[in-house]
């Protein structure tokens, strides 16, 4: 099932996530993440919160090529309870979201993490990440602590950002 993906201004976008029960959710985490990566696949992202398509799980699923060829079959992680423990480097890139379509902007983020999660299978895991897999688990972390990459934006583009988003607005479903 792909699912409406929540667009800005939505409050459950500014709720941060409490953790989530691995045990209460394990039931259900074959369809859900079938239908997150369906729903991601569908709208072109690299990454979706659950809170995203207005659900108050702490994990997202995320979806990038497993190398630099072009037509790379897709890695996908997917991220229960996340916890940035570290972080190093520093690069400014263009991004995107998936509940601002349109909207890119330059953003600030950490070019070398780690990550400890749960795993689809329940397995407490500790991955570090550079590049995009970097970049995009930082993006969905943001949306589980309630925040929104444009939060990272440079003080200075935040009027413009806003007169963006206010044009932007009509051409969301």
């Amino acid at each position: 099932m792909i699912y409406k993906v929540v667009k800005y201004g939505d409050p459950i976008l500014r709720q941060k996530l409490k953790p989530t029960d691995f045990k209460t959710l394990e039931p259900l985490l074959p369809q859900l993440i079938k239908d997150m990566e369906e729903t991601c696949l569908s709208v072109h992202g690299v990454g979706l919160a659950a809170n995203q398509i207005g659900l108050s799980y702490r994990m997202a699923v995320i979806l990038i090529p497993s190398s630099d060829k072009k037509n790379a079959p897709l890695q996908r992680v997917v991220i229960i309870n996340p916890e940035l423990v570290e972080k190093h480097g520093e690069a400014v890139e263009e991004e995107g979201c998936l509940s601002l379509p349109g909207l890119w902007v330059e953003i600030p983020r950490a070019t070398d993490v780690t990550l400890e999660f749960t795993d689809e299978t329940g397995t407490h895991r500790r991955m570090r990440a550079r590049g995009l897999l970097a970049k995009a688990f930082q993006h969905e972390m943001d949306h589980l602590d309630g925040h929104l990459f444009i939060d990272h934006a440079d003080p200075a583009l935040k009027p413009a950002i806003k007169r963006e988003i206010k044009k932007l607005r009509s051409t969301w479903n």
